[in-house]
């Protein structure tokens, strides 16, 4: 019996933490950061308490950096309106970018910003860390160095991340977050790794840590 090919497995049509738990039995290269989050949601789920599940999310953010050759990092939350983000001063780069997803209207999208702005290099792209399609804004802190395969539908990665986004996209007023990973001794603005966490429309929460390359 011909097996099926992998790339044509169901992306659109199924729950978003469907295709997630399915992505992590199959692609190796995917690593969970759920358990990360074990207590803070468990007091979430249990005070509903919003701003307190934040202010963890950012200490869990900040003290990961840290420990990962930081120790002297800056670091600075602000809004470019669209979405948030923690910003370390010394490296110059972004941290975690975190918001809640929007209704956009078709077309919007400045094209003409976004191919004038700096290329990000050899197989790589300007990726949006908060896409468009959710609300996110052109330019500035909102793009990263972000591996091709990754930013494009054209690998399995790829086409999680971009699932990830259109179930945002899809359904406004969820909440999601996009975390920078890098290793020690990156000085650069290209993350070794990206988590994406998300709270899906059904109310389940999933984190999916990806490799940026």
């Amino acid at each position: 019996m011909a097996r099926r090919r992998k790339d044509k497995l169901d992306w659109s049509g199924i729950p978003i933490e469907t295709i997630i738990d399915r992505e992590f039995g199959r692609n190796p290269e995917l690593k969970s950061g759920m358990s990360a989050y074990a207590d803070m949601l468990a007091e979430w789920e249990e005070s509903g308490d919003g701003e307190r599940f934040l202010e963890r999310l950012l200490d869990h953010a900040g003290a990961a950096y840290r420990k990962a050759g930081n120790a002297r990092a800056e670091l600075y939350t602000f809004s470019d309106g669209a979405a948030n983000f923690l910003f370390d001063m010394v490296r110059e780069r972004v941290v975690l970018v975190w918001g809640v997803s929007k209704t956009v209207a078709p077309n919007t999208r400045d094209n003409a910003y976004h191919a004038g702005y700096p290329t990000a290099g050899k197989n790589l792209d300007k990726g949006h860390a908060w896409s468009h399609a959710q609300g996110g804004r052109e330019g500035g802190p909102n793009y990263f160095r972000q591996a091709r395969r990754l930013n494009q539908a054209r690998s399995s990665n790829g086409k999680l991340w971009r699932a990830i986004e259109s179930h945002l996209a899809a359904n406004a007023g969820l909440s999601a977050f996009i975390r920078l990973i890098y290793a020690k001794g990156n000085v650069g603005d290209r993350p070794d790794e990206v988590e994406y966490g998300i709270l899906s429309g059904s109310g389940q929460f999933r984190s999916v840590i990806f490799p940026n390359s």
